[in-house]
């Protein structure tokens, strides 16, 4: 005849695995519903905006060679590796709330992060309203290469830029097809802004004829 406690546990279990599962799957599919909806509220808001057209400029890394690709992937190696040894010495239970800690983090992070950048582009919409077009900056290309289209953008012709006045070169994508025809050693003029709180945008670009072609008389 089964004993009291052991009937006791079999009455409880249900109740706390069915809680216990519920809070597994808030935590593991909330936080990443959270940061689509703020994704689209935030687009939402930019579709119903007049902003200004702005391609963001990206400093290229300093760091040389292969590591630069490489240190990502050692990064998140060496994460796992010690969140590996932790669980193997503090057991699952006992990781298992920090583990849960540190997901939620990273994706509250990540909503954060998408907020910034739909502010810091507010302040393009700003200059725009009150401020007159700056002069244009000439920018040397050092490369081009057709960018194909992914799941993170559109593509188009990616280009290193050499801006005058900026020490580091700089990565600009741009989607417009007449960017194809650019190439090493062309100028153009660009129209810079500044971000509400970082980075430049550029607003609007040309391509400069070469000298030789404007000193030729008609």
């Amino acid at each position: 005849m089964p004993s009291t406690d052991s009937l006791n546990r079999s009455g409880q279990d249900p109740a706390g695995n069915g809680w216990t599962s519920q809070r597994t799957a808030w935590l593991i599919f909330g936080p990443p519903a959270f940061m689509v909806a703020v994704r689209w509220l935030l687009q939402l808001v930019d579709d119903r905006q007049n902003t200004v057209p702005a391609l963001p400029l990206a400093p290229v890394s300093t760091t040389a060679g292969a590591l630069d690709l490489l240190w990502p992937f050692a990064l998140a190696l060496a994460l796992l590796i010690a969140a590996g040894l932790v669980i193997y010495r503090l057991g699952w239970r006992r990781v298992m709330p920090v583990i849960g800690a540190v997901w939620l983090m990273l994706w509250l992070f990540g909503s954060g992060a998408l907020l910034q950048r739909h502010v810091n582009r507010q302040g393009l919409v700003l200059q725009g309203m009150t401020a007159a077009a700056p002069a244009p900056v000439q920018a040397r290309v050092v490369t081009a290469h057709l960018k194909p289209a992914s799941l993170r953008s559109l593509g188009g012709t990616e280009l290193v830029l050499q801006i005058d006045g900026v020490a580091i070169p700089n990565r600009l994508l741009i989607g417009d097809a007449g960017a194809a025809s650019l190439k090493p050693g062309d100028t153009l003029a660009l129209q810079l802004a500044p971000g509400r709180f970082n980075g430049l945008f550029v607003t609007g670009w040309q391509a400069v004829p070469p000298v030789s072609l404007l000193m030729k008389t008609p």
